[in-house]
């Protein structure tokens, strides 16, 4: 069985405003000898020896992808479907996420949480086409995302994951370093956000695993694993990957301002 797109998996990522900050030069991005951005640099490293994650970044179009939606775009091939590389009927649901996936496809994707300006949440954002931004430091990691404005914060303080944590959009953090790799524990979510544009559904049981990795300069890949018991048979797992936009900054976006479409899917 293919795997069929609703159209209002798309219709709520356009493509980059047009207004952007005046750029200006990042003094932590390498250059080149004629001062552009050298992307393909050594990845940078922070006063304690660790990787450098800071930066503006933004999910990687599909590589393999084609143009969809109102906008024409190439997104990210797992904002679309975090089962992409496998075949529908191979997907590990729980028989009751089996049936609320196909409801929502039947509907086109009308219920989103993105199509009532809600927010995507973890690990959806990380794949969505808009930018974000890495502020580290040693004991407390911050991301900062244009879509909805909206934050997350990762404890490095040795804390451990909180036991029976109020249910969130983004969840409750908390992060260790494995060599070169940020590895970030997720846990304490509600039940209301999609796992991807197609709808796969996530109980209050979900647990995301997320290794950051920045390879060099230009690049971040983020290996994300998706482990939820009641929802599914076995744990997923993809690789989102980014690229850095150098010189630039976020803009404020609330989607309750910029929405003009949803009126079009009722």
């Amino acid at each position: 069985m293919k795997w069929m797109i609703p159209a209002a998996a798309f219709l709520f990522f356009a493509a980059e405003a047009s207004a952007q900050w005046a750029r200006r030069p990042d003094s932590a991005i390498p250059r080149t000898p004629d001062g552009r951005p050298n992307l393909s640099a050594r990845a940078p490293r922070a006063p304690d020896g660790k990787p450098d994650l800071s930066g503006v970044w933004r999910p990687d179009p599909d590589p393999e992808g084609t143009p969809l939606g109102v906008e024409q775009m190439v997104f990210p091939r797992y904002m679309v479907n975090i089962a992409a590389d496998m075949k529908m009927e191979d997907t590990p649901f729980q028989p009751w996420a089996a049936a609320l996936f196909k409801q929502r496809l039947q509907n086109e994707g009308r219920d989103s949480p993105v199509a009532h300006c809600q927010p995507s949440g973890v690990p959806w954002i990380n794949s969505i086409p808009i930018p974000y931004k890495i502020v580290q430091t040693p004991r407390l990691i911050l991301i900062l995302y244009e879509e909805n404005t909206v934050f997350r914060q990762i404890f490095l303080d040795g804390r451990q994951p909180v036991k029976n944590p109020e249910p969130r959009w983004m969840g409750y953090s908390t992060g260790k370093w494995d060599g070169d790799a940020l590895v970030v524990d997720t846990v304490g979510f509600n039940d209301r956000s999609w796992l991807d544009g197609m709808g796969h559904p996530h109980s209050d049981a979900l647990h995301v695993i997320e290794r950051f990795r920045r390879p060099d300069a230009g690049h971040l890949e983020i290996e994300i694993t998706i482990d939820d018991p009641k929802a599914y048979t076995k744990p997923i797992t993809y690789t989102v990957k980014s690229s850095l936009l150098p010189d630039d900054d976020l803009l404020e976006y609330f989607c309750t301002e910029n929405e003009k479409d949803v009126q079009r899917y009722r």
